[in-house]
């Protein structure tokens, strides 16, 4: 899931909204303290939400997509809070 969630925001300009509904499930699903991913789970985590944070502001983001990719960079920042 971990690689999964990483992959979709590859190419998020892509299929943005589509991306985003399939980021939001992956990350609901990750379990960031499972002992074969916990190490992995930060690096990731902080890799997405740049990738996030640089899409927000492309000039051509609708003010849907920048609103989903907000709510998905705060999901991203309380994993990485809870889980330091």
């Amino acid at each position: 899931l971990l690689a999964l969630f990483q992959q979709l925001a590859c190419d998020i300009a892509n299929d943005t909204p589509l991306k985003l509904q399939w980021m939001t499930a992956v990350a609901m699903a990750i379990q960031p303290t499972h002992q074969m991913i916990a190490a992995h789970v930060r690096p990731i985590f902080e890799q997405v939400y740049g990738v996030l944070a640089r899409q927000q502001s492309v000039p051509g983001t609708s003010p849907l997509e920048a609103n989903n990719i907000r709510l998905m960079m705060h999901v991203i920042n309380s994993v990485m809070m809870t889980h330091k």
